[in-house]
């Protein structure tokens, strides 16, 4: 399967595909980036107050993570269902935050607000597939 990908930009090149969720009623669009060294998958607040997500009880110690601008508070959700053409993750653990800071940086490179991210696709999603990133022919395959 190819699955056709944006890049952010030529001085931010991070990876944009559009992602389906899909909750218990409602299904949606997402643009995500691909982000394969991420330990989890993260969506926004807003998508995740959209999709009606089942809240998941964590340890205080998972309820934040570290970055370059220091510790962000994030809770936690099963997402029903996410799917990137063909490939589908059912009841996937997928963290919520803050993603302002990945809009600042697409702000400060000059990438339009139209493409707002509201979601990383992280390791959990492409564990156990093979994913070929093509940037010739901007595609990915998933097996």
């Amino acid at each position: 399967m190819a699955i056709q990908f944006q890049l952010a930009s030529k001085e931010l090149p991070l990876i944009l595909v559009k992602a389906e969720l899909k909750g218990k009623n409602k299904s949606r669009l997402v643009t995500a980036i691909v982000d394969t060294g991420a330990t989890g998958c993260v969506i926004t607040e807003e998508v995740a107050k959209e999709m009606e997500f089942a809240h998941l009880e964590v340890p205080s110690e998972e309820k934040s993570a570290h970055g370059i601008g220091g510790a962000i508070p994030i809770e936690f959700v099963r997402a029903d269902e996410i799917r990137l053409d063909k490939a589908v993750a059912k009841r996937l653990r997928v963290a919520v935050m803050d993603m302002s800071m990945i809009h600042n940086q697409f702000n400060l490179v000059g990438i339009s607000q139209k493409r707002k991210v509201e979601m990383i696709l992280g390791f959990p999603f492409f564990k156990g597939r093979k994913l070929t990133i093509d940037y010739s022919t901007r595609t990915l395959s998933l097996k």
